[in-house]
């Protein structure tokens, strides 16, 4: 560090529940602290608060996932006795809410503010615009010192939506693989035997992998109808939450049965050992039909070795080579889909080898969690030092 004082990095969250944004300020908080940084994480908690205790970081519960306006506004006095407290240098915010009262908070106190945009925030219904208070709701996340994007074509969507100069206020900042948890090489062959015969996967096809929580734009529908024009012999394992869409699953569950592939694809719900999945699979599909604003299964599985096929929208633009790493389709071309399918059922395994090799190195050269650490922790020392 630059003086004898810990410079102290409070980054702030709706909760530490599950989800790429979690693990994500996790690891931040992480290398902060490996870095001679003071990190913090304000939450309304969860079950991943352990992770951070465990690596003797603080967190602190706050209702900062509240958007009840009464509740932001309590929340900026909490956030500036917070700040003052604990002598707070730059505060990160990946979330609308919290950022309408750490904005005002980080304005008192003239502290340095940081926001990540995960995601697109709609300002659409159908064709026409959201009432105009949506707008400013989003706006929020553009008023920090430095905004950080998780891919490029969040950078290009904040162009054309927001009145926001890009080329100077935003940094892109790609999310990240733990390249030591996603390594084929250290799966034993008892997990992958065991995650087999949980999800009683056939021994005799190839298995095809999609992970994702049940919602509609995610794809499912979409590679249904491209399954049912698939030539080759095939298993495939539907992965996730039905949390909240419970009734969306029971009609993907349908639609398999009046498919006839009640065979050949199975519902198997979340998995707690996402490697183990990624071993057990030939490939990978991600078929979403709405753009991702990063996509963090497209870098798993390419950091598991694994051939990804997946829609040629959003994030997969950016972490995916397309013939070399993996393939990329048009969102809804059903009859190019089944072809990739079928193309990468009849992969030879040294095609299949090269292929995840391919996709490892770009992972380790482009999107590991060191990266993502080290370019977040560059924006910190950058604000500091101004």
């Amino acid at each position: 560090m630059e003086n004898s004082k810990k410079k102290t990095v409070m980054q702030i969250l709706p909760s530490l529940t599950s989800g790429g944004v979690e693990r994500g300020t996790i690891d931040i908080a992480k290398a902060l602290k490996k870095e001679g940084f003071e990190p913090i994480v304000v939450s309304k908690g969860g079950v991943l608060v352990y992770q951070l205790r465990e690596a003797g970081i603080t967190h602190i519960t706050l209702p900062v996932h509240s958007k009840n306006p009464l509740v932001i506004f309590l929340n900026i006095k909490r956030l500036i006795k917070i700040i003052q407290d604990h002598k707070v240098d730059i505060v990160h915010v990946r979330s609308r809410a919290p950022m309408w009262s750490a904005f005002y908070a980080c304005k008192k106190t003239a502290t340095k503010l940081v926001a990540t945009v995960h995601g697109t925030y709609g300002l659409k219904f159908l064709k026409w615009e959201i009432f105009p208070l949506k707008r400013i709701y989003n706006e929020i996340m553009l008023k920090a010192d430095r905004v950080i994007v998780v891919s490029n074509f969040i950078k290009e969507y904040l162009a054309k939506n927001y009145r926001i100069d890009v080329s100077n206020k935003v940094t892109v900042i790609n999310r990240g693989a733990d390249l030591n948890y996603f390594n084929a090489t250290k799966v034993s062959t008892n997990r992958v035997i065991d995650l087999s015969k949980k999800w009683n996967l056939p021994e005799d096809k190839k298995i095809i992998l999609m992970p994702a929580r049940f919602t509609a734009w995610k794809g499912h529908e979409f590679l249904l109808d491209a399954l049912v024009k698939v030539k080759g012999d095939f298993f495939c394992a539907m992965v996730g939450s039905d949390h909240g869409h419970k009734k969306f699953c029971k009609k993907i569950e349908k639609k398999i049965t009046d498919s006839g592939l009640s065979g050949k694809v199975r519902v198997v719900g979340l998995c707690k050992d996402m490697p183990a999945a990624y071993a057990v699979s030939h490939f990978v599909i991600c078929p979403s039909v709405r753009p991702e604003a990063f996509g963090r299964i497209a870098i798993e599985a390419q950091a598991s070795g694994k051939v990804i096929i997946a829609t040629k929208i959003g994030g997969s633009l950016d972490t995916i080579i397309d013939g070399k790493t993996g393939f990329l389709v048009e969102p809804l071309d059903v009859e190019k889909f089944a072809e990739l399918i079928d193309r990468a059922l009849e992969m030879s395994k040294e095609e299949a080898d090269k292929i995840g090799a391919n996709g490892r190195k770009n992972i380790e050269d482009n999107f590991s969690n060191e990266r993502m650490c080290g370019e977040t922790l560059k924006v910190y020392r950058a604000l500091y030092s101004v």
